[in-house]
């Protein structure tokens, strides 16, 4: 687990995987595999900008269909972890049909 340290606050570490031992954790990767290893009612915010699915250079274009499959299983596993009082913030796209 890698760890590091914002340049403006001395404390707290972020880690790239999760751990109680930290209060921030910020991943890049696949939001399946991370999310196993979350225990439910733990996050308190949860910030995330899954694939657009709009045809952007860097992702792999599904049809509709198979990408809300993908994203409600994503957000199963989300409000899984989430506190009953916490906030999930989920950006995504436009879809447009061709």
């Amino acid at each position: 687990m890698k760890s590091r340290t914002l340049p403006l606050f001395p404390t707290p570490e972020i880690a790239d995987t999760f751990s109680e031992e930290y209060r921030i954790v910020l991943h890049l990767g696949d939001s399946h595999d991370f999310l196993k290893g979350i225990p439910n009612d733990t996050a308190t915010l949860i910030i995330t900008s899954p694939p657009y699915n709009i045809g952007k250079e860097y992702e792999t274009r599904t049809n509709i269909k198979s990408y809300l499959e993908q994203q409600e299983s994503v957000i199963t596993e989300l409000v899984r972890v989430l506190k009953s009082e916490g906030s999930l913030c989920w950006q995504v796209g436009n879809f447009e049909q061709h």
